[in-house]
């Protein structure tokens, strides 16, 4: 369990006019009609109607080739109270992105012989708080994600006793982790003698030019960032054109992610890495460092399923092109940076708001038009957006639904809507993408409907059967006499909502069904000893709920990823 289990639930928010920018080329020999003319026509034609259709307030945007040339472009409102269109100086919180500038710095550090990835992680940092009982964690498996521990926690715990335990032998698989990449800055700190950004000031911004960047998040560059947004509503699943509210801001200086910068700046940063560490006026990797970075270390299917992770930055490919890619989550911004290495042609983009996806199609589209366009092809058709998830077969839900209580429901298609009868109500539903759908009934709203199937038989093309409806706690049963009928149970005492002040973290709701926990309903808690929880359904996975300080037999505080959420006493509504 992490910021993403628990945060990044799919939406947006009420449909805004928008104020469409125009991408305007600039060619670094000054003939704007080698620069992409033609790209720039395309993506004038289609991030309006992407950022419209998913309801992002604004979006910045750089693309560059090999030598430079390139163009950037703006669309929406930075500010859509003020109505202040985005422009090309504004800041952008650009996430995990800047887990690749930690890995050029890392690359850096080992051309100057002072790191071996090969060595033992705790040589380097005595102080890290973690257990090993699989294997000693190199810098090679916490650059590439596979070191078997947390995705979350705190580097420094408040609890001096906690550690963070490994779940699995290191090397083994992919299992994503802010919290590796945290300490391996404070690393650098130590290495470099100076505080962490200032490493990446002097090491990359500088030689680069990027000269609008911060590689930290302040107070003092405010007034240069856009305005971001979240959900209105965050403790629940939210429609696509739900509500936005203004972001908290937050001061960070974490290496997993704390780069603000502009589409122009970015374009620097990628054209380095399209030149293979290649900077205009000094090298800022060898050849063999860059190859290291873009190698395929382990397969990370979270990026995709033919992706895999190399130092900081995925790799897969693309048309035959083998592309680096990465994207960033942040509180209120959401980044994607493409980069075809066999083409030389890089993407950025990013959207000031959090609603669970990254504008990756934006990136995508971007280099994919540059190399149509360099080999005189026709460019690629822009991907349909629609501004809904549209079902493909709504009648396939339809029919009865029977609770073990006696509060049965029933399921209705009109076209491609459903509508659910239930509590003497009747309730339409919004898909979500897949099997779930939410409501905008107050009563309802707190957990998305989520009809489950089952296990797809091997070499079957449709999916398997409906075989229930759950919402929260409550389930119904396809079959009549096979619902829930509901008792007392001993983990009556982990359910409730539990919640914390961090913008990063918010609150979630523990519920019961079928003798088992959910996190919303939807993620699984597999009991590992007493209060103590595996999150999630992936084996073996370092991610646990733990709960804690138990009155009148409800505990009041539950530990995840290494941070306190304190029961709130509220309805789960």
């Amino acid at each position: 369990m992490d910021r993403r289990a628990f945060l990044l639930r799919a939406g947006a928010f009420a449909a805004s006019p928008l104020v469409v920018g125009s991408a305007k080329s600039e060619a670094a020999n000054g003939d704007a009609k080698k620069a992409g003319s033609s790209t720039a026509e395309a993506m004038d034609a289609f991030v309006p109607t992407y950022i419209k259709a998913m309801n992002a307030p604004g979006l910045t945007l750089g693309w560059v080739d090999a030598k430079g040339r390139g163009a950037t472009a703006c669309y929406g409102f930075a500010n859509l109270d003020t109505q202040q269109r985005v422009s090309p100086e504004q800041l952008f919180q650009i996430g995990s992105i800047s887990k690749s500038f930690l890995a050029v710095i890392l690359l850096q550090l080992r051309e100057e012989g002072r790191l071996d990835f090969d060595r033992p992680a705790l040589e380097y940092m005595p102080w890290l708080a973690i257990e090993t009982p699989f294997g000693a964690v190199t810098l090679h498996h916490m650059l590439t994600h596979s070191s078997g521990l947390p995705g979350d926690g705190n580097v420094f715990p408040t609890n001096l006793a906690d550690k963070a335990r490994q779940a699995y032998k290191p090397g083994e698989r992919f299992h994503y982790s802010n919290f590796c990449f945290e300490a391996m800055g404070k690393l650098v700190e130590t290495l470099d003698a100076r505080p962490y950004g200032e490493s990446v000031q002097k090491r990359i911004l500088d030689p680069l030019g990027m000269t609008e960047t911060s590689p930290r998040l302040t107070e003092l560059i405010r007034a240069r960032t856009a305005e971001s947004y979240t959900p209105e509503l965050r403790d629940r699943p939210f429609p696509r054109h739900g509500k936005l509210a203004s972001a908290a801001k937050i001061v960070s200086d974490s290496a997993a992610g704390s780069i603000a910068s502009t589409p122009g700046d970015m374009r620097k940063y990628m054209q380095m890495l399209l030149n293979r560490g290649q900077a205009p006026q000094k090298r800022l990797l060898k050849e063999e460092s860059f190859a290291l970075m873009a190698h395929p270390h382990v397969k990370a299917e979270e990026f995709g399923p033919t992706a895999s992770y190399g130092y900081g930055i995925a790799v897969d490919t693309l048309n035959g092109h083998t592309i680096l890619r990465h994207t960033g989550g942040m509180v209120s911004f959401m980044s994607a940076m493409h980069l075809d290495i066999d083409g030389g042609y890089g993407a950025f983009a990013s959207i000031n708001a959090q609603l669970g996806y990254r504008p990756n199609p934006v990136a995508q589209l971007a280099i994919e038009c540059l190399r149509a366009e360099a080999d005189g092809k026709p460019l690629p058709a822009a991907p349909v957006v629609a501004d809904r998830e549209v079902l493909r077969d709504a009648k396939g839900y339809e029919g009865s639904y029977f609770g073990g209580d006696g509060r049965n429901c029933r399921v209705e298609s009109k076209g491609d809507r459903l509508r659910l009868h239930l509590d003497d109500r009747e309730v339409e539903l919004e898909s979500l993408g897949g099997d779930r759908f939410l409501s905008s009934l107050p009563e309802y709203s707190a957990f998305a409907f989520v009809f489950r199937r089952e296990e797809r038989k091997a070499g079957a093309e449709t999916p398997g059967a409906i075989i229930e409806l759950v919402h929260g706690g409550r389930w119904f049963s396809r079959s009549e006499g096979q619902g829930a009928s509901v008792q007392p149970s001993r983990l009556t005492p982990y359910t409730g909502m539990y919640g914390n002040d961090s913008p990063w973290l918010g609150s979630f709701r523990v519920v019961e069904r079928k003798g088992q926990l959910w996190v919303e309903g939807e993620l699984p808690l597999i009991e590992m000893g007493e209060a103590l929880f595996r999150a999630g359904d992936e084996p073996d996975s370092p991610e646990t709920v733990a709960f804690y300080h138990f009155v009148d037999g409800k505990a009041q505080l539950a530990k995840s990823g290494g941070s306190d959420f304190w029961r709130i006493t509220t309805e789960m509504l």
